[in-house]
Order: structure tokens, then sequence, then C-alpha cells
């Protein structure tokens, strides 16, 4: 499976004149400030990236059961991506400015429909490190022909993890800082804490001091430090950066790709009405 590109990797496939397949993803975005991305877009990216909304493309509406980014209804992803121009035959490179923190979601809702996506390593900073040109140019994509068949078989539910509690079929792994994990400093969700059971591998194990990917071993070994015989789901705060430990586990080796979309900010929810139903008897 494709997971990482090196911006120079990049740099020469742009450069090449049979690169018609390139599909190239700014997915940039700011929790605390929605708008902001759309504007840096305006203001300069690699020249023929196409932005990507990640609350709009990326996530549907939230919902008072849902966590902040539940997936798109899977007819209205497919819509999307032939909007965009994406068949089956694309190469598709997804980048941000966040070392791949954000753009691994796109490469997890892509990756399982089988179309070949790279993350750009180590992202905008490490394509500027190359002075990569910067351009204001808004890419007006060519429509594809044929929709996609889109479906997200690495996606696991709250009931698949309440099963689980009882199971324990699978190993839960937050990718969140540690103090959040911990339930200190929270400032996103009502609640703080952790998912009972679940284990604490920030996604900033898988980066080195210049945002870039740490090597392969590397990661495979930090990995087996959380190993069971069970698979591991990863999580977040909403099913965006837990995408960047599933990257760091197939770029390891593994084969751990499966998310638990909802994440703290859905369970949060959970405990919210727990506390409330228990409240009112």
């Amino acid at each position: 499976m494709q997971t990482l590109i090196s911006a120079q990797s990049l740099r020469d496939e742009l450069d090449e004149l049979d690169s018609q397949d390139l599909i190239l993803l700014d997915c940039r975005f700011y929790l605390t400030d929605l708008e902001k991305a759309a504007k840096e877009y305006q203001n300069a990216h690699i020249p023929g990236a196409i932005f990507v909304d990640v609350h709009h493309h990326l996530a549907s509406p939230e919902t008072p059961l849902s966590g902040r980014h539940p997936l798109p209804l899977a007819s209205d992803f497919s819509h999307y991506l032939k909007s965009i121009g994406i068949t089956s035959n694309s190469n598709v490179v997804v980048y941000d400015d966040m070392s791949g923190a954000i753009a691994a979601r796109a490469w997890w809702m892509l990756s399982q429909n089988n179309i070949k996506t790279r993350v750009l390593d180590g992202g905008l900073k490490a394509w500027l490190a190359l002075e990569g040109e910067m351009v204001t140019d808004i890419v007006s994509p060519t429509r594809a022909q044929e929709a996609l068949s889109i479906s997200f078989p690495w996606a696991v539910s709250e009931a698949a993890v309440l099963e689980n509690m009882e199971t324990e079929g699978f190993q839960l792994i937050d990718a969140r800082a540690n103090d959040r994990f911990e339930g200190q400093n929270e400032t996103i969700d009502a609640i703080a804490g952790h998912v009972p059971g679940a284990l604490n591998r920030p996604f900033s194990k898988n980066l080195n001091s210049d945002g870039l990917f740490v090597a392969p071993s590397e990661l495979a070994i930090s990995f087996d430090e959380y190993g069971s015989d069970n698979e591991s789901v990863h999580y977040c705060g909403s099913g965006i950066t837990a995408c960047h430990n599933v990257l760091a586990n197939v770029l390891s080796g593994g084969d751990n790709k499966r998310v638990f979309v909802g994440s703290w900010s859905q369970w949060s929810k959970r405990m919210q009405r727990l506390m409330a139903e228990q409240q009112e008897s």
C-alpha cells in the first residue's frame, strides 16, 4: 500500500510530462478557525493543488450522537471525488502544514477504496525547505466521467467499541497528546478522559524534529510496545489524527488500519448522556 512521498519526489513528478493522472489535494485545516484553511490556500499553494475542506468534503455534519467529524455518506463522497476528477487510476498526493496530521484522514478514506494515495512527508514545511514553488492560481478540476463505488470497511462504530468491552477483540489506541488522554488540559470536549481500556500513543511519536516520519524500523519498534495478540483500532478526538497512526503503522509494516471514527468526541457525548440519566434517576 502506498504511504509517503518526499518533497523532492513530488517536485520530480510534477515536472514530468506524463503527470496528468496526478491529483494534488491541499488538506489544510484549523479546528479553531474554520475559515483559515481556504484563505491560506488562496494565498499560496503547491501548483495544481485542489483545496479540500475537511468539514464539508471529508466529513458529514456533526449530530447530537456523532463525533465532530463523522464520515460522509458513501454516495456523497463518491459524488465529490467525481467532481474533482478522481478515478480508480488516479495518482493522488495529499498534504497539509501539520506533518500529515490532517492529510492522513484523506489518505485513509481514499486508500481503503483502492485509490493510490500518498501523503507528502513533512508537508508544506518540507516543500518550502526545497524552495518548492507556491502559486495563487485556483484549479478548476476536470470532472470524472464515472463515479466510484465507495465504502468504508476500515471504520469502527461506537456500537462495535461497546461490544468490544465484552469481547476484547481489539485494543484501542488513542492518538491524542498524553495530557488529554489523562483527562488534563481538555479544551475541546465537555468531558475529559479516554475510552476505558485504551492505551495512549500520541501521533507525535511518528515524527522526528523536522516533522518527517521516522524510519519504518523505528516505527515498528514503537508499535510493538503497544502490541498484543489482538488487532489495534485507532482513535483520537474526532477521527482525524488517528489516521496518522494508521499511516505510520502501515509504513512500519503493520496492518492495523481501522479507526473508531467517532473517537473521544462521540464517546464523551455518551458519557454526558449517562451522567444526565443518572442525575434524573
